[in-house]
């Protein structure tokens, strides 16, 4: 036996972790002669020429579920790897002086295989010709003794392919339009579901959850974001079978293409997918540092099958990639702009997302906009000739005291808000944005007369459109609902002020400034919508008083209307002369002096800019490189704040060759679908096998290294990798090429006494078709889908169906009020649905979706008592069950209705067992009406494991 080639790798792999260099559990070392035929500190572990009496090849061959099965961890040992290990210790153990280490498999580049002949197949041949894939599982099927399973019955075999390749079920029509019996009848139906719109949707999920694609920031301010234009291009790339190398180019580095297209800006959102902590405290460098880290990883897992992280804090212990590698891969991500910054440098809670927004053409909005900005131009024309007419402007007199600001000297805020001080004694409120607050701020008097007091509201920078209130979604209004000043005295004591007469820059409607010196707490002062602007209300005292030394004047300002309402930034003065003659010169026409033909020109204004703010087109988050690169280095233990020896971009030594071409992400993107990567086509197939077999040829998708899993199909990887590459990386033709196999449409069922179930448990060797649970969003949809409820409208906004109350409720951040979506977008696609990292939608998490804070390379399937009840009782399920039994009841009689719902829900008619346990569910329900008795028959049905299983 070749010890390097066919026993090395294995120990390599299954054994080294823990018995190897680093590592001697039990004293047994197993990465050396000496060591590995010593044996452990209890016993020999391998018996030259006795594989029988070997510790070693007993541990290895047991169960796993025994005590001592080993390794403990990872993938056990395949029954080739076995083999070979008992034939090499029968061998007589031969363990050559000097070992090399064979290249590991992964980094060579694939050369085409020749397809095994016919004679070495078990499947038939059709067509006078043996499909390729066939050829290759044949063999192995023939090798290993084993035989294929016949053909699935039609109904299991067309719910199967429209599965997995548009995520939804046949339709009846569907049912009457495609026989599979008929020649060329299963091709046909293969090309019609390639070409149908739901393709992209169904392709897009899988992707999705690599680029961990999501509506909101994730950590603890788990803010909303706008980033569903890069979703709606990865439908829309999908559907018209983009190339998989421009598909690559265009997201890790569409934005520096010659002259960029939008949408192939708007494509390098995969990148910009990344996670954001914007947490209160948090240091921004560190946060970008940890995004361009996660870039690394994630261009590692995808196109590369390698788990790069390991490499961030020293040279990878298995793979062959050194730390300097890692930072080398870091360079090429490095430049890109911060996404969150502090809004004061010396503020450590004021940090702030801004993103890297990239307004997306519309060109009917952009239309509509100029449409809406020309007429309120007119509008605004006519208004200042009426204006001129019938009111003309009036400047209030000339100040006889400015206002003296007044320095804070203690601030208090219900809500636990931080603040900063600045130069010109105002107050700016930083960090988390609460629902409410109050702030109570005591400021120090200059001693002498007080005839009033002024209240700013400011703008700043830092702001939501910079203000002055604190809400967001472009309505940075505040409610100030009730406002208490009092002095205090020098002993503690206070007296609290009245007002006589009340004045503001601006009132809103209904929110006018006098109701801040009512005895009504209902009233108060806001400003809608005259926003991103500074404002002020001034308050003349029912009595002047005079302040002595000492005295402080005490501001209590309640604000508790909910949304985020709130000022931003505010500043107190007190005012010594006569209050309307001191106060700011505004220019304004008195209320009661404008017309009923400037009222309505006002009203008309109003409702122009509404319309203006809805046609205002969407933004994406995309990458924008930095006009200089930033210096890049290794980071000492992985710590980004002890950076050592400097780096230059490049690819990892072991594939031998550096790019050519100027150090940024193109010049990575166009190396990652090079021929000369032996990874990217093998990874990538692997990964559509793993999506429509149940598993991987590798089944380790995500690790194509020493540790991961060794193909089971080495030959046929290889095969469908060159094949993907020289078909143009056509996605749709390589899928066809797997879908339409005999190995693809073999039966999933296991006939008592199989002999592949004894010798192939886990189906590696394909002697069965796939079978397993449908994926979170695929079980809604296809609830959806059989009621009749579905709508397969697409793009836009995420959509919002119904969920429990309360969920989105959280500390800090942005307060969200969850309204289901009207209509029938609450029935869109899963892929629509919104994903907030903080707050998933729970009916998709009980069954195995991910949050995407990371790539998600393969998702876990579990099987939970969460899972039944929320078919039985989320609202989603219930309301589809019941549009089900609306439709059944269509149907003349209970035994119609039954067959018609199993053909609607199974693509096929009921055995006489089936008919007659729903006809006996149906009966005992029917005391209850017609209605609900087939409610519950439609609930059953659509609760069936056949139901949520591609069979």
């Amino acid at each position: 036996m070749d010890f390097s080639k066919e026993v090395l790798p294995v120990l390599q792999r299954a054994c080294f972790e823990c018995h190897g260099s680093e590592v001697a559990k039990a004293g047994l070392r197993l990465h050396e002669k000496t060591g590995a035929l010593k044996g452990s500190d209890h016993q020999a572990v391998i018996v030259p020429g006795k594989p029988e009496e070997s510790e070693l090849l007993r541990r290895v061959s047991l169960p796993r579920t025994d005590k001592e099965a080993m390794p403990r961890r990872g993938n056990r040992l395949t029954k080739p790897e076995i083999a070979a290990l008992r034939g090499w210790i029968a061998a007589g153990a031969v363990w050559p002086e000097e070992v090399t280490a064979a290249r590991h498999w992964a980094y060579e580049v694939p050369v085409r295989p020749e397809v095994p002949g016919v004679q070495s197949s078990v499947f038939s041949v059709q067509k006078g010709e043996l499909h390729p894939v066939d050829a290759f599982v044949g063999a192995r099927l023939k090798e290993a003794g084993l035989k294929p399973s016949p053909e699935a019955p039609e109904a299991t075999l067309m719910r199967r392919v429209f599965f997995d390749l548009t995520g939804l079920p046949p339709t009846l029509e569907d049912l009457e339009t495609f026989s599979l019996k008929t020649e060329g009848g299963y091709e046909k139906l293969v090309d019609h579901l390639l070409e149908s719109p739901e393709f992209g949707v169904k392709w897009a999920r899988h992707w999705l959850d690599l680029a961990r694609y999501a509506d909101s920031h994730g950590f603890q301010r788990d803010d909303l974001r706008e980033v569903w234009g890069y979703r709606d291009w990865v439908v829309d790339a999908l559907n018209k079978d983009m190339p998989f190398d421009q598909f690559t180019i265009e997201q890790v580095a569409g934005d520096l293409l010659p002259n960029p297209a939008p949408s192939q800006i708007i494509a390098t959102g995969f990148h910009r997918s990344t996670p954001t902590n914007v947490e209160a405290g948090t240091e921004p460098e560190e946060s970008r540092i940890n995004q361009v880290i996660d870039r690394v990883n994630t261009t590692g897992a995808v196109w590369l099958g390698s788990t790069m992280e390991c490499a961030q804090c020293h040279n990878h212990k298995y793979d062959p990639f050194s730390q300097k590698d890692y930072y080398r891969l870091l360079a090429y991500f490095n430049n890109t702009e911060k996404e969150a910054e502090r809004t004061n440098p010396k503020t450590p809670g004021s940090i702030q997302f801004g993103g890297v927004p990239f307004t997306m053409p519309d060109p009917e909005k952009e239309k509509a906009q100029a449409g809406l900005a020309q007429k309120l131009k007119q509008v605004k024309a006519r208004m200042a000739k009426l204006e001129s007419q019938e009111a003309p402007r009036s400047k209030q007199p000339v100040k006889s005291h400015a206002p003296v600001v007044l320095k804070p000297a203690d601030i208090e805020t219900a809500s636990g808000a931080e603040w900063d001080v600045q130069k010109d004694q105002s107050i700016l409120f930083i960090g988390d944005v609460p629902d409410e607050d109050i702030y109570t701020v005591t400021y120090e008097a200059p001693a002498g007369p007080l005839t009033g007091l002024m209240l700013e509201a400011l703008t700043d920078p830092s702001l939501p459109d910079n203000g002055p209130g604190r809400g967001a979604g472009g309505r940075p209004n505040f409610v100030l609902q009730h406002m208490e000043i009092s002095l205090v005295a020098a002993d503690g004591s206070s007296t609290p002020l009245k007002f006589s007469d009340a004045f503001a820059s601006f009132s809103q409607k209904r929110f006018e400034v006098d109701g801040l010196i009512d005895e009504n707490r209902e009233t108060g002062w806001a400003i809608n919508p005259a926003f991103s602007k500074p404002h002020w209300a001034a308050f003349a005292l029912a009595k002047p008083v005079t302040l002595t030394a000492g005295m402080k004047v005490k501001l209590r300002l309640v604000q508790e209307f909910g949304g985020g309402r709130i000022i931003g930034k505010l500043r107190f003065s007190a005012i010594s002369g006569e209050v309307a003659a001191s106060l700011p010169e505004v220019e304004t026409v008195a209320a009661a002096k404008k017309t009923p033909a400037m009222l309505a020109m006002e009203k008309e204004m109003k409702t122009i800019q509404k319309e203006m703010e809805a046609m205002k087109p969407a933004t994406t988050e995309v990458m924008r490189e930095l006009p200089e690169p930033r210096m890049t280095a290794v980071f000492k233990r992985g710590v980004y704040t002890d950076p050592g020896d400097p780096v230059t971009a490049g690819i990892p030594e072991i594939f031998g060759q550096q790019t050519e071409g100027p150090a940024n992400r193109l010049t990575l993107a166009k190396w990652l679908v090079s021929k000369d990567n032996p990874l990217t086509a093998r990874v990538t197939v692997n990964r559509l096998w793993a999506e429509i077999f149940g598993q991987g040829i590798v089944t380790t998708v995500e690790d194509f290294g020493i540790k991961g899993a060794p193909p089971s199909h080495p030959e046929l990887l290889d095969w469908l990798a060159l094949e993907f590459m020289d078909q143009g990386w056509s996605l749709k033709k390589i899928i066809k090429q797997m879908v339409m196999s005999q190995t693809y449409r073999q039966s999933s069922v296991i006939p008592p006494g199989s002999a592949g179930l004894e010798a192939d448990p886990t189906n590696s060797l394909l002697w069965r078709g796939p079978r397993f649970r449908l994926d979170a969003e695929a079980i809604r949809d296809n609830a959806l889908a059989v009621s009749g409820l579905i709508s397969l409208g697409k793009g836009g906004a995420p959509i919002r169906p119904p969920q429990p109350d309360g969920l989105w409720a959280k500390v800090g951040g942005q307060k969200y009020d969850y309204q289901v979506s009207p209509g029938e977008m609450q029935y869109r696609r899963g892929l629509y649905v919104v994903l907030k990292r903080g707050a998933p939608y729970p009916s998709f998490m009980n069954f195995d979706a991910s949050a995407r804070m990371a790539c998600v390379v393969k998702r876990g399937r579990s099987n939970t008592p969460l899972q039944a009840l929320t078919l039985l009782n989320d609202p989603v399920y219930v309301e589809a069950a019941r549009a089900l039994a609306q439709t059944l009841m269509t149907e003349p009689d209970a035994e119609s209705r039954i067959r018609l719902g199993f053909k609607r829900v199974l693509a096929r008619e009921p055995a006489e067992s089936e008919l007659k346990v729903m006809l006996h569910l149906y009966d005992s329900q029917i005391s209850q009406g017609e209605a609900k008795a087939l409610e519950s028959v439609a609930g059953a049905l659509m609760n069936l494991d056949e139901t949520i299983t591609k069979g």
